[in-house]
């Protein structure tokens, strides 16, 4: 009788948020290794807030189409250089619904080298599954989210990794699209 009574305990308490962790971690970043903050989607501006309060007079925060922008940067040491990192969060009613960041990693010559030593370090994490050795541009997308890292080409001829994550939603998803042609970056 006891041990159907534990059983049914860690039936109702346990394995519920076991699998609610599993869930969770198929829509979140997980590049703490690298210095990147791993915010988490559907979090709200408040819990964002007090994560960064030593950063906080450095926010900008804009709404467009009822979506609150907020970007930020933030000095990192990554792999012993000393890199800045752009943050782009985007609330919808103050709930976390996509971020991306961005790490300017040199020109053309030698940003893939250091591109390759990146993805090592984030290899180390079993949960970046998504990425894989022998590649520049991955994406892995699901019903809920897409989530994404790459190393991308300015005008400059500078590079920078790129990654971030979003919801998947018809509503989001129609809102985000006229906030890039209300920002002209549709093109």
């Amino acid at each position: 009788m006891k041990l159907k009574t534990i059983i049914i305990v860690l039936n109702l308490f346990c394995f519920p948020a076991v699998s609610q962790n599993v869930k969770q971690d198929s829509c979140q970043l997980f590049f703490k290794e690298i210095g990147i903050r791993d915010f988490i989607l559907n979090s709200n501006y408040k819990q964002f807030v007090n994560e960064i309060k030593d950063l906080k007079k450095k926010i900008k925060k804009e709404n467009v189409y009822g979506i609150e922008i907020v970007t930020f940067n933030e000095n990192i040491i990554l792999l012993k250089e000393r890199k800045t990192v752009e943050y782009n969060l985007k609330f919808k009613d103050n709930i976390l619904m996509a971020y991306t960041f961005k790490i300017n990693i040199g020109n053309f010559r030698k940003a893939p080298n250091y591109y390759e030593k990146v993805l090592k370090l984030i290899n180390n994490n079993d949960k970046n599954y998504f990425i894989k050795k022998g590649g520049y541009s991955f994406m892995k997308k699901t019903e809920k989210c897409t989530k994404f890292f790459d190393i991308i080409s300015s005008k400059n001829e500078t590079q920078s990794i790129y990654g971030g994550i979003r919801y998947e939603s018809p509503i989001w998803e129609q809102q985000f699209k006229d906030y890039l042609k209300a920002t002209v970056q549709d093109k």
